[in-house]
This record gives structure tokens, sequence and C-alpha cells, in this order.
């Protein structure tokens, strides 16, 4: 997690005391820096990276995070959106241009006169934005504290939208499961002092319904390059993790191009072959001039005590479900002096790495194609180990049936309610069946952007995530982007001249599954009581007499059921934490 904010906002009148006793408050507690003062607001920061915060010209608000030009990104050119383009706007058309004409990590507070305030917050979510009242101040932070006068009324473990996070967890950026507090979904304006009034401004929907023309494998290649350099202007040193795999190779690709500060690129592999990706990661080290690190690993323990290090943010740490990784990174953050850790991560979504069989409906439904639907199809065919015929089979099925998404856990107890999917996910209209799937891809990688140890470390920087190339890729065909005789083609034909060649022809990537099912079966002893005794069984969240049988060795080894444990255990270490303080307050 990055530098930390928590900003106040008040009407004119009688809320002014309460806020001036509240800023008070916030300075004797240390810590905090005031970052921006004007009309009925105040920013504060803290951190050792603290946030940039700016002033909108000509009214009270501020910008808190970065903002890049997307106009000049798209030119291949690396420039900060001028917040002059915003002075003198009403703060609803001022969300707007953000959203369309900006991109970066940040949260917006537009103040006009004594009119109620408009938040925004930014299209991928990378920076968390959550509210709540208290003595008619409204509150606008990265995560709320616990205690003390500025503490939200009535704070407690929302168990409902715990049940909700639990079932889907793609929805873990659009809700925040506690009470008291609202959570700001990515790309969504809110005007007013109070929840209900919000309008979602940035869906991918509206980039991935069909367009006649979309950008060719250059000018993908060059918006990668200006997205990595934008991210990595002003942060020195930078360590690259590289997993040895294609969307890491292209980051490293694109660093190398802009000249950016790399002190070292890190791999950390597993002792048996399948789990070792050393000689790949090398390669593109070598290749681009990078010294590469190397972390071996074994078989982790899972306990409270691990799952507690990142337990204590708004949101749980679904970014540290591997959390010997995460501590070993920050580590290695720490001793090379890094600032920023750039990753590969979020590629396989945005460069569309999936064979799904939902791409024969966008085929047979006459979406571009790499090849004539017959060839296309064969493609696929060989992609997906099915035949043409029973990928059309599935093609005429409702998608809703043929792929219903991450299912709940198993032993989801039958009192919770499936909620709603996320907004992102029910807004299909008109989009293409393998196209929602890349929505859907997009939903789930968002916490890539929640707490962890490395990412208190340095700054953690997805540049594949960065909005100008959701975007372009969103309106790029699914089966052009999908299908060819590797995965990604067109991602691969971007970057041909430039990564290794026996890296741009690898067809297949190391697999680590085992050893987490292996991790998980030795800590099994201290897990099983964690669970079947915990908090999420107590409340009737889960099932324990379905979850029982799986924590065994045999069950967690051969089925495949790490995945919901895993987010089992990371949500009861985060009740556990709140509770804590909670209580402690």
């Amino acid at each position: 997690m990055m530098g930390e904010y928590l900003a106040l906002v008040w009407p004119r009148g009688a809320p002014s005391q309460a806020a001036e006793t509240k800023r008070a408050a916030i300075q004797a507690e240390g810590g905090w820096r005031l970052a921006h003062r004007a009309q009925q607001i105040a920013v504060f920061i803290r951190g050792a990276r603290p946030l940039l915060v700016r002033a909108v010209p000509d009214q009270g608000g501020a910008v808190i995070g970065e903002l890049f030009d997307t106009a000049a990104t798209r030119e291949g050119r690396t420039r900060d959106f001028s917040l002059r383009r915003m002075a003198n706007l009403p703060p609803p058309q001022t969300a707007r241009l953000l959203t369309r004409d900006a991109w970066g990590r940040y949260v917006a507070i537009l103040k006009a006169g004594d009119a109620p305030p408009t938040l925004v917050r930014d299209p991928t979510g990378a920076l968390d934005c959550l509210t709540w009242i208290r003595d008619e101040v409204m509150f606008v932070a990265s995560t709320p504290p616990a205690q003390g006068p500025c503490a939200p009324v009535g704070l407690a473990v929302d168990w409902v939208k715990l049940g909700d996070l639990l079932a889907r967890g793609n929805l873990w950026s659009e809700i925040c499961p506690l009470k008291g507090v609202e959570a700001l979904g990515a790309g969504v304006m809110r005007t007013g002092w109070r929840a209900g009034e919000a309008t979602r401004l940035w869906r991918p929907a509206d980039h991935a319904r069909g367009s006649r023309t979309w950008i060719d494998p250059k000018g993908l290649a060059d918006l990668v390059d200006a997205c990595v350099a934008a991210l990595a202007k002003d942060r020195a040193p930078i360590l690259l993790e590289i997993s040895g795999g294609l969307d890491s190779a292209i980051v490293a690709s694109s660093l190398a191009r802009c000249r950016a500060p790399v002190i070292a690129a890190f791999n950390a592999y597993w002792p048996q072959r399948e789990g070792d990706e050393r000689v790949w990661a090398q390669r593109i080290a070598d290749h681009f001039g990078f010294t590469l690190i190397t972390s071996r690993r074994d078989l982790m323990a899972v306990d409270a005590a691990m799952l507690d290090q990142t337990a204590g943010s708004a949101r749980p740490g679904l970014n540290a479900q591997d959390p010997d990784l995460d501590r070993d990174l920050a580590d290695h953050l720490r001793r090379v002096g890094a600032q920023a850790l750039f990753t590969g991560q979020g590629g396989d979504g945005v460069f569309y790495q999936m064979g799904h069989p939902a791409l024969a409906a966008d085929i047979l439904c006459g979406r571009p194609a790499p090849a004539g639907r017959a060839a296309s199809l064969a493609m696929l065919s060989r992609r997906t180990r099915a035949t043409v015929w029973s990928l059309m089979a599935r093609a005429a099925q409702p998608l809703a049936r043929t792929s219903p998404g991450v299912p709940p856990p198993s032993f989801l107890a039958d009192s919770v309610a499936i909620p709603a999917p996320h907004p992102w996910v029910a807004d299909h209209r008109g989009v293409s069946p393998a196209k929602r799937i890349q929505i859907r891809g997009l939903t789930n990688i968002q916490t890539a952007y929640g707490d962890s140890l490395r990412g208190r470390a340095a700054d953690l920087i997805h540049p594949l995530m960065a909005q100008p190339l959701v975007e372009a890729c969103l309106g790029v065909p699914a089966p052009i982007l999908a299908l060819g005789q590797l995965d990604r083609p067109y991602a691969r034909a971007a970057f041909a001249d430039r990564l290794p060649p026996v890296s741009l022809l690898r067809r297949s990537k190391g697999d680590v599954s085992v050893f987490f099912s292996k991790s998980l079966a030795a800590s099994l002893p201290t897990l099983r009581p964690f669970l079947l005794e915990g908090r999420l069984a107590s409340q009737g969240l889960i099932d324990v007499d379905r979850l029982e049988p799986l924590l065994y060795c045999e069950p967690m080894i051969w089925r495949d059921c790490v995945g919901e444990v895993m987010l089992t255990a990371t949500l009861e270490a985060w009740v556990r934490a709140w509770e804590r303080k909670i209580r402690s307050a």
C-alpha cells in the first residue's frame, strides 16, 4: 500500500467547529501532514512515500495521487495532466473530464463554493476511496481509523457484505465489509453527502462494444512503452519482478526502452523442475541488461500470524494470498533500496491469454477473426482440445450456463444469498460473449491493488493494468487478441522484434499449484481449528460440515480447493484483526 490519505469535507456553518476539532485530533496523532486546505476541505497525508496532492484551480477541491495526460500517452509521450483544464468547470463535468482525458492512480474531491462535494475514483481502482460521516463532517480516506473522534460511528464487521465477498470475490473493489463505511467503486462519481447519489462514469463495456478500427500491434507496443515510461517517471530505483512468462518480459522490454532506473530483476523459484523458471527469467534479464536476483522457495506455513500481517487494511488482504512470496519481495525491495516494484500482473486478462470456448460465439457471430471462420474455429479447437462441433454447440447456449464464472466456495452456507454480479459484468448489453469473459477477468485482477507487505515496502506498479492500455485492448476483437499459433498472438506480434526469440515462442509456463496445495496441507494442524472454530463459522457464513472433509492432506492436494480455502482463511484473519482493533477502541 502506498502512502495513506485522510480528507475532511464539511458544510458551511456549525459543522466547521466539529471539523476544526477533528483536524486538531489528526495533527495531534502524529505522522499526518496537512497537504491541502481550502474552503470546507482539508487533506492530510502520511507514509514513507506520500501521495501527491494538488489543488484544483479556481475551486476548493483537490486531486490526490498521480494524473497523466491520456492523449499524450496515446501519442507515445509522457506528460502529466494539466489541472488548468479543470478550472471553472462544474464538478460533474470535471469528473467526466478526468475519466475521459486523464489516467493514473487518483481520487478527486471536487468542491464548488458551498455546494456538496463531488468525489471520483480512477477507473482502475488503483487508489482506494472510502467515506463516512461523523458530526456532519464527511471523511474520505484510503482506510478508516478504528478509534478516536474521526472513526466511523458504529464501526463493526458487516457480515452481510463479508458474505457477499465470500460468495463473489471479484466484488472486492466495490464493497468494504465494515459497517459505517461506504466504498466508492472504480470509475464512479458521487455527488452529495450521502452514498446513494452515485454515477458510474467509466465502464469496460463502453470500450468493448464492436468497433470498426482498433490499435495495431506496433501501436500497442508504443502504448505499453508510454504507460511504463509514465509510471517509471520520478521512481528510482526500480525492482522488476520477472516470472519467466510473456507479460513480465513485455514490461522488461518497455522499462529498457525508456531507460528506467532498474536496479535489478527478481525471480522466485521452487526447487522442483515445474516450479523453476530461472532459465527463462535469466534469458529475459540478460537480453535487456538487468541483473537477476533469484530466491529459492520452499513449502510455506500458513498460520494466523502470517495471515495477520496484511489483515488490518480496510479490505481483506487478497493481494497477499501468497504470503511467503509477499514477505520475500518486501525484504528484497528494502535490501536493494527500491522505491517501486514493477510487475506483469494483469497481462493475462488484458492481452486475452484465455483460450475460452466463448471465442467460438464471437467467430460465429461474424466478429473479426485472424482467419476465416473455419480456420479460426480450428485454431480454437486445437487450443481448447475440443472438437469444432462441441465448440459450436456451446456457442449456441447462453454464456451464463456454459461459463457462470468463478463459483462460490463449495462450503458456503446455504443461508448466504449470492449477491448480484459485479456491475462491470452485469453491464453486458451489446458486448460479445468473449469480451464478457475478458471483462470478468478485469474484475478479478483488481485485488492486485490491495494491501501487501511488498506494497508497503515500495510502490506496487502494474503497468499492463493502466487505463489507456485496458481501453485499447478492450477495443480489439477477442479472436484477434486470442487466436493464433500461440496464446496472446497480438501481444506477441507487438513485441516480436524486442523479446528473446526463445521466450517469444514459448508455449507453456511452469505450474506451482501443487506447491500451494502441499503448503496448505502441511499447515492443516493450525488451519483446521482456525477455520472450523473461527468467526466465519460462528456467524454462519460457512458450513463446517462441508468444509471439514476438505481439511485433510489428500483432498487438499488432489482436489481443486486451495483457492476457496485460502480466500476463507484470508477473510477469517481480516475479521479477527478488525474485531481486535474495534475492541481496543
